[in-house]
């Protein structure tokens, strides 16, 4: 039995993202942040779970784990299929722009950012954030995707961390567009991402 805590419109939606394009059996348990009162039993049985108090966490037959790339990874190696390569060289670069996503992109710095109401700050995140992503554009060359011509967990998990399911196909809370600063391969690539079937049945979730 796999369970997953989260809601949808967090970072949550990479996991459920994951478990659709691996078109598992699964519970999805909506608990969000807004829901985690420190005074509440949801709070109490999710710090049980995990304790840093955050979601998303999954739980498959009684093994719980926690961070939603780390559950990616895990889903991959247990249940991957195409999306899993079965060398490990080609895993490694799974596991490469897996932690790139998470190291370049999925900063807190950067977070922060969109809390303050000084537009020079928000200018300096976004042209730090375009630096980075030319560093993806580039790696796209020629390919429909980051392995090759195939979807895999790599794409999942980068395109997942640039834009959620509910974010419309545009990169972060920005909601900025590749095309509009030259990247039109990553634009290309992003749109192949966030228009498959699985992301629009989790952008359509509570």
């Amino acid at each position: 039995m796999l369970r997953l805590y989260g809601t949808s419109k967090s970072r949550a939606s990479r996991s459920i993202l994951a478990l659709e394009e691996l078109g598992l059996e699964y519970e999805h348990v909506p608990w969000g942040r807004a829901l985690l009162d420190p005074q509440s039993g949801e709070r109490q049985s999710l710090n049980a779970m995990n304790p840093n108090g955050h979601i998303p966490v999954l739980d498959h037959d009684g093994f719980v784990i926690w961070e939603s790339m780390a559950i990616n990874l895990y889903l991959g190696e247990s249940f991957g299929g195409p999306l899993w390569p079965d060398d490990a060289t080609t895993r490694g670069r799974i596991y490469q722009w897996s932690f790139w996503a998470q190291t370049e992109m999925d900063r807190r710095d950067w977070d922060v950012a969109r809390r303050t109401e000084d537009e020079a700050v928000r200018e300096r995140v976004t042209e730090a954030k375009v630096a980075a992503l030319t560093v993806l554009d580039d790696a796209l060359g020629s390919s429909s995707y980051l392995l090759g011509d195939a979807f895999s967990l790599a794409d999942l998990n980068v395109a997942s961390t640039l834009s959620e399911p509910h974010e419309g196909g545009r990169i972060d809370w920005q909601r900025l567009d590749p095309n509009d600063f030259g990247l039109g391969r990553l634009g290309d690539w992003l749109a192949r991402c966030t228009s498959r079937p699985a992301w629009r049945r989790v952008a359509d979730l509570a």
